[in-house]
């Protein structure tokens, strides 16, 4: 097997400037890829450098390391509202602008996980190409953009079509059923391709269990409150107005408890409004952005993850909350049955606020959550993930 060190040369290519946008699991996963990989890794993406060249291969380094690196744009940290063109069309026509020069690296190995770059590179047979979905719903079926929902079933048609021809390697962060929903909905075209289940990975030397009550002092949280913690990027979508409702329920019974959401996005103006409304303002907390060091420190605070998510991948908040041995309580999707086994580790539960409030109640009471995480944790850990890529992409 290869070291990382021998690793053959990759050209990693995603939506995101591999530091700290945008918020959220594709960030994570790119991030753990480049802590597996390093400098073997060259990397196109956004830069927040106004300084930075754009349009052509430069260095830059990332956490100590120097990449080969090609920024298509540049983009402004932080950025909460919604563009008035969709970030998906931009990034099409970035790449699109800049395909000849990004392959001129003439780096056979090719790796992204953004379906727009599978839709804009001009790759041929000489690419050995591997496309890891970040998850097998419709990437457009949770647009901010209500227009660009029509459009759905078109995107999907397109991506399917470009992985048949040009994807060597397909692999999933989902379970076994999604991904069959996944080639059922792509109408035969993926039927001769494989699609292997990829799990998420987890550092797990950032995350990882801890002591709650020095984790709450240097948070400054109180020591005899429960504390519920959520984690991700704010939107709809993710699934606040059920953890909310829900939360209103828990607190008949758990007068001192806090919700804690640890993320930003659009919908942090809306969720605070909510907050408001509900008179939840000394009960609710938005902590904002975190690092991954500090989000480790508010689960092993926390004495509950919850997540109410309507769609995701192979949820990386789910496994870093595993990885801190923390029960959980999560809405139903791709890897939630897998991550969370009933009355184990936790609940998967119905979208249902009275349902989600009860599983929050009983999860506190499941002796043996962290002994069982504990030992669960290590498929998902950031150490095998060289390995595993090995295993199931040949890369020369």
């Amino acid at each position: 097997m290869h070291s990382p060190s021998e690793f053959p040369p990759i050209l990693f290519v995603e939506a995101c400037n591999f530091v700290n946008a945008p918020q959220g699991g594709q960030l994570t996963a790119a991030r753990m890829l480049i802590r597996a990989l390093g400098s073997r890794m060259a990397l196109v993406g956004w830069t927040d450098d106004s300084g930075a060249p754009i349009g052509r291969w430069h260095k830059r380094i990332i956490d100590g390391i120097e990449y080969d690196f090609f920024a298509t744009d540049y983009v402004p940290i932080p950025r909460h509202k919604r563009p008035l063109i969709p970030a998906r069309a931009t990034c099409w026509f970035q790449f699109k602008w800049h395909a000849k020069k990004i392959l001129s690296c003439d780096i056979p190995n090719i790796l992204t996980r953004e379906p727009t770059v599978m839709m804009a590179l001009p790759f041929t047979p000489a690419h050995n190409v591997c496309f890891w979905l970040p998850g097998i719903e419709p990437a457009l079926s949770i647009s901010r953009y209500g227009w660009a929902k029509r459009f759905a079933s078109l995107f999907d048609i397109v991506l399917n079509k470009r992985l048949y021809r040009y994807a060597g390697t397909i692999l999933a962060a989902a379970d076994s059923g999604a991904i069959n929903e996944f080639r059922r909905r792509a109408g035969g075209v993926l039927d001769d391709c494989a699609i292997r289940a990829f799990p998420t990975r987890v550092d797990t030397e950032c995350f990882h269990q801890g002591d709650q009550p020095v984790a709450r002092r240097s948070l400054s949280l109180p020591l005899t409150e429960k504390i519920l913690v959520t984690s991700g990027r704010l939107h709809r979508a993710k699934g606040w107005p059920l953890l909310l409702d829900a939360f209103e329920l828990f607190l008949t019974k758990h007068k001192n408890s806090q919700l804690v959401f640890v993320g930003d996005g659009a919908d942090r103006s809306a969720l605070e409004q909510s907050v408001a409304k509900k008179g939840l303002g000394d009960r609710v907390f938005l902590a904002g952005y975190q690092s991954p060091e500090q989000l480790a420190l508010y689960l092993q605070a926390a004495d509950l993850f919850v997540m109410g998510s309507e769609k995701e991948g192979w949820s990386t908040s789910l496994v870093e909350a595993l990885a801190c041995g923390l029960p959980i309580v999560t809405t139903r999707f791709s890897s939630a049955d897998s991550i969370v086994l009933n009355s184990i580790n936790g609940f998967v539960v119905e979208r249902d606020p009275v349902i989600f409030a009860c599983a929050m109640e009983n999860a506190l009471n499941l002796p043996g959550v962290r002994e069982f995480s504990q030992g669960e944790v290590e498929k998902y850990a950031l150490a095998n993930l060289t390995s595993s890529l090995e295993e199931v992409w040949e890369v020369r």
